[in-house]
């Protein structure tokens, strides 16, 4: 369609005209909106009506990435922070998640090879984490090496 859309234009098409892809001067056929977006719409209304009778947490599964290799979309990294301060800033940003619309974050702990006995943060970081998951924080914690004792990062997921 090569009409202009002009106010003193007769020529001119409406945008019912345009949604429907004719000129309705020359068919003189008057359709509603709702009519046209029932006919020209491809939604599965059945679909739409489980959507909308869906709770809250329902509806967020529509929108959640389905995809396992969505990358981290911030990096939290832990290196020089006493375990409090490890845990604190881990716990505020895993809970912040829901309400920031953050699917997934990275938390490098550290392999704990500068410790003096065992890794402090990384077994500290797992047991908050594994507690944020219980409450709900969380869906999916992935350590990067499969096992907490082998890696020194961590993928968490909403």
């Amino acid at each position: 369609m090569s009409k202009k859309f002009n106010k003193n234009n007769d020529d001119s098409m409406n945008f019912a005209e345009i949604f429907a892809g004719k000129d309705t001067k020359k068919d003189q056929k008057t359709e509603s909106f709702a009519d046209l977006l029932e006919e020209y719409s491809d939604i599965d209304f059945e679909i739409h009506k489980r959507e909308k009778e869906s709770s809250a947490e329902e509806q967020k599964e529509f929108f959640r990435p389905r995809s396992e290799n969505v990358l981290p979309e911030f990096q939290i990294d832990l290196h020089g922070l006493t375990q409090d301060e490890a845990e604190k800033v881990v716990e505020t940003n895993v809970r912040a998640m829901k309400s920031g619309r953050i699917y997934k974050i990275r938390i490098v702990t550290g392999k704990g090879l500068h410790s003096k006995n065992s890794p402090v943060l990384r077994n500290a970081i797992d047991i908050l984490l594994r507690q944020l998951k219980k409450e709900g924080c969380c869906s999916k914690i992935e350590w990067d090496k499969k096992s907490v004792e082998e890696s020194g990062q961590v993928d968490v997921t909403v």
